[in-house]
């Protein structure tokens, strides 16, 4: 008997016949796509199940030979039967029993598919120090509630933040004696390969990895666009360059070669001025309160890091909210949360297309990351967009320029949305929290993000920046030549946008008085 698989499950297939797959829309196939992702993470929790229940039959309940350890004959089966490394296999064995005993509930958002091995293995290695058993258990409750219960998609660097706040919430000591010894081990390290080369490592603190990391860039990125080396390449060289205070040249090999090599020295002293590491706390925290920080780039860092960081004589401290500007009008937050809600201006008055800096600002911090799903990118590398787009040839029927109309977009997602047929949507859900989707041509729905910052600093929630109301504008004579076109492209697009979201906001409506059963 063959062990191939001749045909999927049911639950695979969603839908699709796999025979004649071109038989199906794109929407059915993103949704198949949808319940693959869900398969592959049920097949995970299978493996970690049946390697459990292996290690109880050969290593808890029998006795190994004399030379061989029964946990060795264990890993031996997993490797062999894969075909694997026994470092792969000793990997799985390790966090099949570490999610049985140490994550259960966790364990079980595999099995539904809430989240991917990918992402256990981040829960797994963001809490592996953990010694405290009643802690750990209030971790795994906690964070199967968080995954359970938040709508949106989960990508490594935001699935990381949100373990490592939970951590520091229940075990702040730990983390700041774990930082401390981390400190203490910072160093520099080489090693050599067969091959002629060799590995250099320096372990330090966060923010100086950031800054060090932006001057080989800056370096490298001086060549001209026809040097025939890779990022990687350049980097390496920049890097040695840096270091030795050795010249950095093009290697186009062109004599009109156009590139403006600046000397390491110069690099060095530009970076060290230029380079801005954005950090996110609560006030109280930097006063001297307990809490957490968020390093653009690195994420959670511990109060101590926070105020370190901030006693830096190169460090500037800003509010999230405008200095000298009085907010616009105080107003109550709805029902859910009770908050009292600040709101300032968020449109510069003489266009109100553009946010203002404060606003800006606000945004990015409140995103922390780009908000299209699972895209890492910084939110202060990123653009600004209009959510709902801002219509300039009728802007009462286009979006407003607030910070809950904005949010931040690499620019390959603001071109895509910019010049696209998607369709993203964002407000907020029941609790308050902020709430993005993502709508296909065909009409899939993917959802966004799962975490804001404002989750991890809720203050965050009681500031709004909205735009203020507008003076009509002055009347003028408009004549045929240079009336604007009602029949235009952009017009058309924007029209069916409003429409489309105004469909889905009537299905979210209709779903949250009813929602459908999980």
């Amino acid at each position: 008997m063959s062990d191939k698989w001749t045909d999927l499950p049911a639950e695979f297939l969603a839908g699709v016949d796999p025979a004649h797959p071109e038989s199906s829309d794109t929407a059915t196939h993103m949704t198949r796509m949808r319940s693959i992702r869900h398969g592959e993470a049920f097949l995970a929790w299978s493996r970690y199940q049946s390697i459990a229940t292996v290690y109880d039959q050969l290593v808890l309940n029998s006795t190994g030979g004399f030379f061989i350890d029964r946990y060795t004959e264990m890993v031996t089966r997993v490797c062999r039967e894969d075909a694997i490394t026994r470092y792969q296999a000793d990997q799985w064995v390790g966090e099949a029993l570490a999610l049985r005993e140490r994550l259960p509930k966790v364990l079980t958002t595999l099995r539904d598919g809430i989240v991917s091995r990918a992402l256990i293995q981040t829960v797994l290695s963001r809490t592996d120090l953990i010694t405290d058993d009643t802690i750990m258990a209030d971790l795994d409750t906690e964070i199967e509630h968080i995954l359970r219960s938040r709508k949106g998609a989960w990508s490594k660097p935001k699935l990381r933040d949100m373990v490592d706040r939970l951590v520091f919430r229940h075990d702040p000591d730990a983390v700041r004696e774990r930082r401390r010894e981390a400190v203490d081990k910072r160093g520099m390290y080489t090693e050599n390969f067969v091959d002629g080369t060799g590995e250099i490592t320096g372990v330090m603190v966060a923010e100086n990895v950031r800054i060090a990391a932006k001057a080989v860039k800056a370096l490298a990125d001086t060549v001209c666009a026809h040097d025939g080396r890779n990022r990687n390449q350049r980097n390496s060289d920049a890097m040695f360059a840096l270091l030795t205070g050795t010249a950095y040249e093009c290697q186009c090999g062109r004599e009109e070669c156009a590139a403006d090599i600046p000397d390491p020295d110069e690099v060095v002293r530009s970076v060290s001025t230029e380079v801005v590491i954005h950090v996110v706390t609560d006030a109280a925290t930097l006063a001297g309160a307990p809490g957490i920080g968020w390093v653009d780039g690195h994420g959670v860092v511990s109060d101590d890091h926070v105020r370190d960081l901030a006693q830096r004589p190169d460090a500037t401290i800003k509010p999230v909210t405008p200095v000298r500007t009085p907010p616009a009008r105080v107003v109550a937050e709805d029902a859910a949360s009770k908050d009292v809600v600040i709101v300032y201006p968020g449109a510069q008055p003489a266009d109100p297309y553009r946010p203002t800096a404060a606003c800006a600002d606000f945004v990015r911090v409140r995103d922390g990351y780009c908000t299209e799903p699972g895209c890492p990118s910084s939110s202060f590398d990123s653009d600004l967009d209009h959510v709902t787009e801002y219509d300039r040839t009728s802007p009462t029927q286009g979006g407003a320029t607030s910070s809950e109309n904005l949010n931040a977009k690499c620019r390959f997602g603001h071109l895509h949305k910019t010049f696209g047929d998607w369709i993203d949507t964002q407000c907020r859900d029941d609790d308050g929290h902020l709430v993005t989707e993502y709508r296909t041509p065909e009409g899939f729905t993917i959802p966004g993000d799962a975490e804001t910052l404002e989750d991890f600093f809720p203050n965050l929630r009681r500031i709004r920046y909205e735009q203020p109301p507008q003076a009509p504008p002055t009347p003028r004579v408009i004549t045929g030549d240079d009336a604007p076109s009602t029949d235009n492209r952009l017009a058309r697009k924007h029209a069916r946008r409003r429409a489309e979201r105004a469909r889905n906001k009537k299905q979210r409506l209709t779903d949250q008085a009813d929602p459908p059963p999980f």
